[in-house]
């Protein structure tokens, strides 16, 4: 029995001693990317409400495109410079499935359908969401992935995150 014990405590001491350890290491860069992939779509929640305005990439423009607020969300917080439009976005970012799909990552339509030119991105903010800035007259939100765009979805791209 005092041999189980000794073990027993032995144990403990090496999974508190390692459990220490690992307390003291350097952020990982999933831990550092996943972080920064959050900051971005805050950034582009708080864009929300935002006017839309072709072209638009700022708030002191008035508002913002699609690839506006995709491009300010990601060059705001993470530093990444994206092309500035959603075909050129598409051609800039590596292709995902949904079930890969991580707050951040970008959604690409086509007003033509699955198989027509890209007209559109927004922003995967998680959890079916997603972040847009729709056409005029209608401001920046955040809507369910399933909408109306489903029918036009074109693919899903993955922005990577610098290393520092």
């Amino acid at each position: 029995m005092k041999t189980r014990f000794a073990s027993l405590a032995l144990v403990a001491l090496v999974l508190a001693g390692a459990a220490s350890v690992t307390a003291c290491m350097p952020v990982t860069q999933t831990d550092a990317a996943t972080t920064t992939r959050a900051q971005v779509v805050a950034d582009a929640r708080s864009l929300i409400g935002q006017p839309y305005k072709t072209g638009g990439e700022t708030r002191a423009e008035g508002g913002f495109d699609c690839s506006g607020l995709t491009y300010y969300s990601w060059h705001h917080h993470a530093g990444v410079v994206l092309p500035r439009t959603s075909a050129a976005q598409y051609a800039g970012t590596t292709r995902i499935t949904k079930a890969q799909l991580l707050p951040g990552d970008l959604v690409f339509y086509s007003s033509a359908g699955p198989k027509g030119a890209i007209s559109h991105v927004a922003l995967y903010a998680g959890n079916g969401k997603i972040i847009q800035a729709h056409k005029p007259g209608v401001p920046a939100s955040e809507d369910d992935l399933a909408t109306w765009w489903t029918g036009h979805l074109v693919g899903y791209g993955r922005v990577d995150v610098p290393t520092t």
